[in-house]
């Protein structure tokens, strides 16, 4: 029984280490230059479905949850042509994320 018991506890581990995994590798979709610092807008899976992230510098300061990935990028790219018009500079991926931004 205990050996059951410690088994069922390492599948339970090994499952959430691979949720967490997939959850820490964000998706690039945008990066803006303010007048200060840089913003990245960002798509992670979770287990609700997806969630944006704002990251300001190299902090994230909004992660708003999103029901499908659809919903997600709209309102990204709501949210960037805001930026933009406010003032906020485009950058162009560098070649080590192209692989992960999102080009349109």
């Amino acid at each position: 029984m205990r050996d059951r018991l410690h088994g069922d506890r390492c599948g339970a581990q090994r499952a959430a280490s691979t949720a967490r995994r997939r959850a820490s590798r964000p998706i690039v979709l945008w990066r803006l230059r303010g007048a200060t610092d840089d913003l990245r807008g960002l798509a992670v899976e979770t287990s609700f479905g997806y969630a944006l992230g704002l990251e300001l510098d190299t902090e994230l300061v909004l992660l708003h949850l999103q029901p499908s990935l659809e919903c997600l990028v709209a309102y990204a790219e709501r949210i960037e042509s805001a930026l933009v018009a406010q003032g906020w500079q485009v950058i162009d991926a560098p070649a080590a994320e192209g692989s992960r931004h999102v080009s349109r």
